[in-house]
């Protein structure tokens, strides 16, 4: 499965490479869209190549900032429209509704509707979760204009960032894909630790259980 996207990014990038033009921009926007909607597929490493474009080729940084904004904006929303759908337990498959995952679901659903908008405001500096953001927001079934409005936040920060850097120091693919893959290991040992930190304090909070 990996070599298989693995070809099919490389194929895209073997593709936009010569043809600038509105298709491309579509295909940018498609890829930032399927990270949502497959996220296995590595959506960063496509739009890390648009960029680059922007950097090294003379692509208008305009368009594709454009781009990358609907695309997210696009697959946020599916997320969060697949989330809807399976949030009423008879429409979830058979593992997620146990007794178990009715709790744990509950949970991510209180959640979700106390911090909801933090989340997705934090949804694009998250590596390899955004999805589980908006899923999250639709069993929550938080308000679908909240949801877009701060997801379409996130979503140009985040690109505003990655190509604002990139065109001010003109970096090519393989230094933007390099600071991708440091970016994303800091955040998941910072995402680790702030876990640990919220699961320690939840239990301590948590009431002790009395003795007979």
């Amino acid at each position: 499965m990996d070599d298989l996207l693995t070809s099919w990014v490389a194929a895209i990038r073997l593709w936009l490479e010569g043809h600038e033009g509105p298709l491309a921009y579509l295909v940018l926007a498609l890829s930032a869209m399927l990270e949502y909607v497959v996220p296995p597929l590595p959506g960063d490493s496509i739009a890390l190549f648009g960029v680059s474009l922007a950097t090294t080729a003379g692509w208008s940084p305009w368009r594709v900032y454009l781009a990358l904004n609907l695309g997210a904006i696009a697959g946020g929303q599916s997320a969060y429209y697949a989330g809807r759908y399976f949030g009423p337990r008879h429409r979830r498959p058979a593992f997620l509704r146990t007794e178990r995952a009715d709790a744990e679901l509950e949970r991510v659903s209180e959640l979700f509707r106390k911090h909801g908008a933090m989340a997705l405001a934090a949804n694009r500096f998250v590596p390899a979760f955004r999805s589980v953001f908006f899923v999250g927001a639709g069993i929550a079934e938080l308000p679908a204009l909240a949801v877009l409005g701060w997801g379409a936040l996130s979503a140009m920060l985040w690109n505003a960032l990655l190509v604002g850097l990139g065109y001010a120091l003109g970096a090519t693919f393989g230094v933007l894909e390099q600071g991708m893959r440091i970016y994303a290991a800091v955040a998941v040992v910072v995402l680790v630790a702030l876990a640990g930190v919220w699961m320690w304090r939840r239990r301590k909070q948590s009431p002790e259980p009395s003795s007979p």
